[in-house]
């Protein structure tokens, strides 16, 4: 079967590519061999936002009334499955009433211009890796019994007692999740590393907020053994230390699915941290793209820069002169209890140009978060001293997520301070908060 482009990977980004390409009038198949959106609908952010809601519902609730009912797993869920199932079918029936082949199965390539699944040679003049990632495996004794965040998230029955292994957005997540709802929680650490790329002032103020929850964080403790217990628990043995939990769940780190491609046949270049792309996300094969988590580029490997990389590519391999891939203000997002929101340039990196001011506010008295009883809402923004328009901010509120997103447009667009004043927004409301930016100042 002939195709104009046949995408590899039927996750988010390589979806993204599917419906630009099949809105562009491309005639497009798209390969998947598990389900259908990937790792962010199915095992990923999706079930993980569907949790953290009850949560977060829970949290608020603790925080402005007393004697809240404690949370039922398995409510928390149930309703989790119900939105990660509607998800998953709103997204398959999306990419086929786009007019787009479905194929499920596993892809080898068979030349550049040709693949096979299950036998069945497909061809197209391009083709789009989007294989995505996998879950990193740790290897010493007993590493078997260790599970992934994906068991934690379609977890019918989540243990009382839980070990994290990692400590970074994914390990935060999941353990504000399970406090939340009752569970007790402890993270282990091979370094003191938490969060690395958000500001570490903000970071520590979340680690104390989690603490003070029931967290247990064990720093520069590496793991070297698990053995099963007959009382149905595991004793973990680090280097610092040993104890007993129910249940391991690894999120140390994500690998790119490259292997079992048969990506030789077509002289494909691949790294520890993917395949190779140019600044056009093109292969060292010229008819062959590649995006996403299984392809090593400059950005962090989340969802958001995959969708928009499908975008790109939708947009760009239409046109005879391709234009290099330009990325807009990056936001990103702890998803935990409170969140730890960054957009633009980092307090980190700010650091070393004299041009820029950081500047540290206690926003706990916004009326957003006033009204919600958010007592630890911290904001730092990131001046030109110059022209004083944002350049970054790193936030940590119950709404970080929101906010960082509403300065990601600030900055994208160049507002000034009397841009914004311009602006008429509802009020009372986050949007409304922005003015004390500058007021505060």
């Amino acid at each position: 079967m002939q195709y104009d482009v046949l995408i590899i990977g039927g996750g988010v980004g390589g979806g993204s590519a599917a419906l630009n390409l099949a809105a562009r009038g491309f005639k497009v198949a798209i390969v998947e061999e598990r389900d259908w959106g990937g790792t962010t609908i199915n095992r990923g952010s999706t079930p993980k936002r569907a949790l953290l809601a009850s949560a977060e519902t829970h949290f608020r609730m603790t925080q402005l009334v007393k004697n809240v009912a404690p949370l039922s797993w398995s409510e928390m869920a149930s309703h989790s499955a119900k939105v990660t199932l509607a998800a998953n079918q709103r997204y398959g029936n999306n990419l086929v009433n786009s007019g787009i082949t479905t194929i499920e199965g596993h892809a080898t390539f068979v030349n550049s211009k040709t693949i096979s699944v299950h036998g069945q040679e497909y061809q197209a003049k391009k083709i789009i890796l989007a294989t995505g990632a996998r879950p990193r495996r740790l290897e010493f004794p007993g590493s078997h019994y260790m599970e992934h965040s994906a068991s934690f998230l379609k977890s019918s029955n989540l243990p009382d007692n839980i070990t994290i292994v990692g400590a970074g957005i994914i390990a935060f997540a999941l353990a504000s999740i399970a406090t939340e709802a009752g569970k007790k929680v402890t993270i282990i650490q091979h370094n003191q590393k938490a969060l690395r790329i958000f500001d570490q002032d903000l970071v520590q103020v979340l680690i104390k907020r989690l603490e003070d929850a029931g967290v247990i964080f064990k720093f520069d403790n590496t793991i070297q053994n698990i053995t099963e217990l007959s009382t149905g628990f595991y004793k973990v043995t680090t280097d610092q230390d040993c104890f007993e939990t129910k249940a391991v769940y690894c999120a140390a780190g994500r690998i790119p699915n490259t292997e079992d491609l048969n990506l030789s046949a077509v002289g494909i270049k691949t790294g520890p941290q993917g395949i190779k792309v140019d600044e056009n996300l093109r292969t060292s094969n010229p008819k062959i793209f590649a995006l996403g988590d299984c392809c090593d580029v400059p950005v962090p490997k989340l969802s958001n820069y995959a969708i928009y990389q499908g975008k790109y590519l939708g947009n760009n391999l239409q046109k005879s002169v391709q234009f290099p891939i330009k990325y807009p203000t990056p936001a990103l997002t702890v998803f935990s209890i409170p969140k730890l929101g960054q957009v633009g340039i980092s307090t980190q990196q700010a650091t070393n140009k004299p041009e820029l001011e950081v500047k540290t506010m206690d926003i706990k008295n916004w009326q957003t978060y006033a009204r919600n009883g958010d007592d630890l809402a911290q904001l730092k923004i990131i001046f030109n001293k110059g022209s004083q328009q944002i350049v970054g901010a790193e936030v940590l509120s119950q709404d970080a997520d929101q906010l960082v997103d509403y300065l990601s447009l600030l900055i994208q667009q160049h507002v000034s301070a009397n841009d914004l004043q311009q602006q008429l927004f509802a009020y009372p409301s986050q949007a409304s908060d922005l003015y004390g930016i500058w007021q505060s100042k």
